[in-house]
Parts: structure tokens; sequence; C-alpha cells
């Protein structure tokens, strides 16, 4: 039985790391989109404010994925809970370079904001690595 329930909880984390790269798409597609309304080629309804909502309702979403596999498996304070709440803290960060006021978008915190969220991106990978292994 033991060995079922690894095997099942090896199947079910390779599930959610299918899922964390799925949505890390999804938030790599919100910044191609906050470059396309900077530069005027998005669609007319299309703002940072509409965006911001959009973002956030997926980051949600997300956080309560990864709250309820941390659950689970007792996973609370670990290096994968602490690695994933760095993720989330650098993806609502990213907000930051927007100014949904004015609607205006700082190219250069937005560039930092991708770089510190693929780095977080790459820590957590290698965190889940090292748990499965």
């Amino acid at each position: 039985m033991g060995k079922t329930m690894e095997r099942s909880q090896v199947l079910e984390t390779n599930v959610f790391v299918e899922r964390f790269l799925t949505y890390r798409e999804v938030f790599v597609e919100y910044f191609k989109t906050m470059s396309l309304i900077e530069r005027g080629e998005a669609l007319t309804h299309e703002n940072y404010s509409r965006l911001t909502h959009n973002y956030v309702i997926n980051v949600k979403r997300f956080s309560q994925l990864c709250n309820s596999y941390i659950t689970k498996y007792h996973l609370e304070g670990s290096k994968v809970d602490q690695t994933l709440n760095n993720y989330f803290i650098e993806l609502i960060n990213g907000l930051e370079c927007m100014d949904e006021k004015h609607n205006v978008l700082n190219k250069e915190l937005s560039n930092k904001a991708q770089d510190k969220i693929k780095k977080c991106e790459f820590n957590f990978m290698e965190t889940i690595r090292g748990y499965i292994n």
C-alpha cells in the first residue's frame, strides 16, 4: 500500500508540475499583452485595468490549486511551499510595472519583474525536482 501511495503522489506531483508550467505560460502571455497594449496593438477594449483584473484572477486560481496540493501532502513550511510563496510574491509584484490610471507600462520594471519571476520559476522547479527524487 505504501508504494501505491508513493506512486499516486508522484503522479499527482507530475500533474501539479504540468499545471505549474501551463500557468507559467499564461503569465508569460500577460506580459506579452502588456507590451501589445503599450504599443497600441491590442484589441480596443484591452487596457491595463482589465488585464490586471484577469491576471489577479488567474493568480488566485493557481494559488488555490497550489495550496490544495501543499495541504494534501503536508508541505506547509517546506522548501516547496517557500519557493511557491516567493513565486506568487513576484507574480503580484510584477503588476507594479503598470499604471492603470494612465494606462502606461514601465518597460524597465516589466523586464525586471519578468526576470524575477523566471528566477522564482527556476527555483521552484529545482525544489520540486529534489522533492520527487
